[in-house]
This record gives C-alpha cells, sequence and structure tokens, in this order.
C-alpha cells in the first residue's frame, strides 16, 4: 500500500464524512417549474380565494395577518372586516406596472411582490400609489414574498415575509380545516409546502461545508481515486465486448459516452444487444452491476413470437417472461436479466469476469439464439 493509499485509507477510517440527503422530489420540481413567481402567485390566488373548490376556507388570509401582525408589532384591527375580498392576479399600476398579486375590497387591500430568485427592482412607489387611492393608510400593506429573507424592501410600506413562513404557518393552522378541505387540493398543498422547502434549503448545511474546508485535500483525493475506479470499470466493460468478439466480430460496442452503462449491440440485428450497467455501483442502495439482454424498435413490433423459441432451465432463470409479454408502452424491452453484487465481483479482472458471467449464466446463449432467430426471420 502506497503513501496515498495509507493516507486515504487513515482519513475514511477515521473521520465520519457527512451524508447529504437529498431532497423529496416534488410535482412543481419535476414539472421543471419549482421557482417560476407567475406559477407560484398563481397557485397563492387560488388558495387565498376562499371562494374555491379547495374548501380550506380562510386558512391563507388568517395566516397572512397573522404573519402582518407580528412583522408590524401592532394589532391589525384595520383589517377586522378583511373577510369579504377579491383576488386578483398582475393587476394594472399608475405607470403601467403589474402588480402579482393583490387581495383588496372597498376599505383594505394586501399588496403582494412575489420574488423567488430575482432582484426586488420593482416600482414598489406606484404600486403604493395606486391602491392607496380612497383608502387609509392603515387599511393598506405592502408585502415582498422572498425566498430569504431581505434587508430592506426600499419602501416604509412593505414588509418581508419569506414563502416559507407563509406556508409554514398555513401547515400549523390548517388542523382546523381539514374536514371540510378537499382532499386533492391539500395534497397539492403539501407538494406545494415541500417544493418551497426545497428551494428554502440550501444544499450543504454550513457544518458540511466546514468539513469540506477543514480536510479539503484528502476529500479532493478521494473523488479522483473514485474517478479513476471508475474509468476502470468503464475500460474493463468495454474490453468485455472484444473479449465476447473473439473472432466472430459480431458486437458493435455502443454507448461510449455513457457515464451509467455500454451496449454491445448485434451487427446483424441491431435491435438486439446486452446492455452493462454500472451506475449501481456508486449507489448506496444496491451497489451491483447488471447484465441485460435487450431488445428495442421493430423487434418487438410482434412480441408473442419469441414464445416460438425453446429455452432451457437454465436460461428461463434469467429470462423475465411476465415483464416482456406483458409490458407495451415502451421502445425497448427486458429480455433477460442479472445482477452482480460489488460484493463478488472480481475488479481486478473484471473483463473476464463480465464474459464468464455471461457465459455461466446462460445469457450468452439467450442472446445467441434471439439473435439466429432474428435473422431466420429476415430470411
Amino acid at each position: 500500500m502506497n503513501e496515498n493509499h495509507l493516507r486515504l485509507k487513515h482519513f475514511l477510517e477515521s473521520e465520519t464524512i457527512p451524508k447529504i440527503k437529498k431532497q423529496p422530489k416534488t410535482f412543481l420540481g419535476i414539472a421543471k417549474q419549482p421557482h417560476y413567481e407567475n406559477v407560484l402567485t398563481n397557485i397563492y390566488a387560488f388558495y387565498f380565494n376562499v371562494n374555491e373548490v379547495h374548501r380550506f376556507g380562510e386558512v391563507f388570509i388568517a395566516s397572512l395577518l397573522e404573519l402582518i401582525e407580528e412583522k408590524l408589532g401592532k394589532d391589525v384591527k384595520d383589517f377586522d372586516s378583511f373577510s369579504d375580498f377579491y383576488v386578483a392576479t398582475e393587476s394594472p399600476t399608475q405607470k403601467g406596472g403589474r402588480i402579482d398579486l393583490l387581495l383588496f375590497n372597498d376599505e383594505n387591500a394586501i399588496i403582494l411582490e412575489n420574488k423567488v430568485y430575482h432582484t426586488l427592482n420593482n416600482d414598489l412607489i406606484d404600486y403604493w400609489d395606486t391602491i392607496i387611492k380612497g383608502r387609509e393608510t392603515n387599511a393598506v400593506v405592502g408585502i415582498v414574498f422572498s425566498l430569504f429573507s431581505i434587508q430592506s424592501t426600499n419602501h416604509p410600506q412593505f414588509i418581508n415575509i419569506t414563502h416559507k413562513q407563509l406556508l409554514t404557518r398555513v401547515m400549523n393552522n390548517i388542523g382546523g380545516y381539514i374536514m371540510e378541505a378537499n382532499t386533492k387540493y391539500l395534497v397539492f398543498l403539501k407538494d406545494l409546502y415541500q417544493n418551497t422547502l426545497n428551494m428554502s434549503t440550501k444544499a450543504m448545511k454550513s457544518e458540511d461545508i466546514q468539513f469540506y474546508k477543514e480536510h479539503r485535500d484528502n476529500i479532493h483525493q478521494t473523488a479522483r481515486f473514485l474517478n479513476r475506479f471508475k474509468d476502470h470499470v468503464k475500460k474493463e466493460v468495454e474490453a468485455a465486448c472484444n473479449l465476447l468478439n473473439g473472432e466472430s466480430e459480431y458486437l458493435n460496442l455502443k454507448g461510449t459516452t455513457s457515464n451509467r452503462l455500454r451496449y454491445y449491440e448485434s451487427k446483424a440485428n441491431p435491435d438486439l444487444m446486452f446492455t452493462i450497467g454500472f451506475d449501481n455501483l456508486f449507489r448506496d442502495d444496491r451497489k451491483n452491476i447488471w447484465v441485460v439482454v435487450e431488445l428495442k424498435g421493430d423487434a418487438l413490433h410482434d412480441r408473442d413470437v419469441y414464445k416460438e423459441i425453446v429455452f432451457t432451465p437454465g436460461e428461463l432463470r434469467f429470462i423475465k417472461e411476465h415483464e416482456f409479454y406483458t409490458e407495451k408502452n415502451r421502445g425497448w424491452a427486458h429480455f433477460a436479466v442479472a445482477f452482480y453484487p460489488y460484493e463478488i465481483i472480481d475488479f481486478e479482472d473484471l473483463r473476464n469476469y463480465l464474459v464468464n458471467k455471461i457465459k455461466e449464466d446462460k445469457l450468452l446463449s439467450i442472446f445467441n439464439k434471439l439473435n439466429d432467430f432474428l435473422t431466420d426471420r429476415k430470411k
């Protein structure tokens, strides 16, 4: 063991490396719209409307008024009658601006400027002057919603409330509305709340950053070592294709830019291939290499024809008959699959290990029977 290996071994054995927790996925995140201000504004408009189908009643406005009172440090009695109000989005101003969200009736108004990642450079004076007409100053309040707290709104009548503060207060207060609430929109609200938590939480905690600063060199050396190991795996998987080919050269190596897998494609029938996946090796929950005999494209037009092929009991152990013959919605399908846990893999001679397993576990014979069958059908 060389000096670098000893240093890394000492580091890994003596230090508890922090685990970075993944954020839960949300529907807004899946839709690639977790941070769009107009999307969030429209969702808020829906939930602030006490007459909407969510049946949450006044929980949103009541929660907001609680926060306003806490921020201003005084009783918001001027909003005691603020139970019957309208909700408007993109409300026009005197100077041609647009107020993101406006809650108002004849006496009161709450001006809501929605910010996520964008800089606050809106003309809040214009917003205020537009809405204050015909109303008392104490009957109007301006709010800048932001992802993180901001020092100044640049307007004396606008306070700052974060998205997390509002939604956390709503979630704390919603218990009294649960019995009447529409379950579907409660699920949507929980997703919105999680989306807000995701955006409001930085990728790394301060103690994690401090750990990095203290152990930077060892962490970088560990990362470089891991990358070298990944390169070794990729090269060995590619070399296994050449070994399988032998002198017959019946396979084409594909997908060499992928960090997840490699394909060994049949030259005679390109819709038939071996897929060798190594991405699971670097996951905490799986830690294996998987080998698949895969069909795609035209080879899937009539899957039932493969029932004509006679497979041995040893081959049938790895064939996914139920999934292959019932799953119809993809342009590819796994015909046979084998998994090899990292504990039993010979990484020093991975190429030969894979070739031997492909042969021993009948994946090669399954592949050859499919290859011959598809070739005969062409004739």
